[in-house]
């Protein structure tokens, strides 16, 4: 069982590393603050050197080109902030018949939404996230002499379990909130059922099983006297697929990592948690190891004894 475990632990942190390796070699425009303030003025999600420099939009205006949808939305979506005519969600189709439309009659505009909605579930999923590794970087201290002394005096099982449940309701306002998010169109089965999102299937299903598997893991933490040791460490050790799996979907559908500079602290401060899980498990597989070599030196000095004896 640890062989495997430290298996996964590997591939975790290789899985990083190779994320941090891809990301990295993207070729990301980088944007030249020059020690100026990195503010975003209209809240669309972009900075507004960015639009300036990058995506020549208005940094003053949410919705440069007036089609219902934000800037920050159309280039995650990976449409032209600044043609009315492209959006998310458009197709070859919709593009004739807008503009065989626009030949007939004058283009009426889409009202452009305030961007809160996305907003507060950009900051609640953040939230979720550093609580998470809060809960588990705090685990991880225990076993690890130096950490131990220091952090010790935090952690309980009843503020693991605390941080946990916080993590969780944030994780769940992070999902609900998108419903009133006009320009991602979000409906409930899309936010709660794996793979029913037209946006980003695969990264969104991430986040909906670590849900799951958060609500599982809080509920064991919290009955733990319920049930065997045993069976609640074998499930407390699904921990790391559920770190591997948000890791995965923050890193890819973060709007706010898309910035260099947020990406490589997030990098950088999960890889650390990840050395943390190697040296953690190094340590384990070590008692391990001595209390096998204390019950052979047993075994060995009852079996002279007994030679002794006939």
């Amino acid at each position: 069982m640890r062989k495997k475990i430290l298996i996964l632990i590997f591939v975790l942190f290789f899985s990083a590393f190779f994320s941090w390796k891809y990301v990295s070699a993207q070729d990301v425009p980088k944007i030249k603050y020059d020690g100026q303030t990195i503010v975003d003025s209209d809240l669309d999600g972009l900075t507004d050197q960015g639009e300036l420099q990058i995506y020549h939009t208005d940094p003053n205006k949410v919705d440069s080109d007036e089609d219902g949808f934000g800037d920050g939305t159309e280039v995650l979506a990976g449409t032209d902030p600044l043609d009315a005519k492209s959006y998310p969600g458009s197709t070859t189709e919709n593009l004739i018949a807008t503009a065989k439309a626009a030949s007939e009659q004058p283009v009426v505009t889409k009202p452009v939404e305030n961007p809160s909605a996305w907003y507060a579930s950009r900051a609640s999923g953040l939230v979720a996230f550093l609580l998470l590794y809060i809960s588990i970087f705090l685990g991880l201290t225990l076993r690890i002499p130096l950490l131990r002394k220091i952090f010790s005096p935090f952690y309980s099982m009843s503020i693991h379990c605390w941080i946990s449940l916080q993590a969780l309701l944030f994780a769940f306002f992070h999902a609900l909130v998108l419903i009133f998010d006009k320009w991602l169109g979000f409906k409930l089965t899309a936010l709660f059922v794996p793979f029913a999102s037209q946006y980003q299937p695969g990264l969104t299903a991430l986040g909906v099983f670590g849900f799951y598997l958060m609500i599982i893991l809080i509920i064991t933490s919290y009955s733990r006297k319920l049930m065997s040791q045993k069976i609640w460490r074998a499930v407390h050790f699904t921990n790391i697929v559920l770190y591997a799996i948000v890791f995965v979907h923050a890193l890819y559908l973060g709007t706010d990592l898309k910035v260099e500079l947020f990406r490589n602290i997030f990098i950088w401060a999960n890889a650390f948690l990840v050395l943390l899980m190697l040296v953690n498990m190094e340590l384990r597989l070590a008692d391990a190891r001595r209390i096998r070599k204390q019950r052979q030196a047993v075994l060995n000095n009852n079996s002279g004894y007994s030679d002794i004896v006939r």
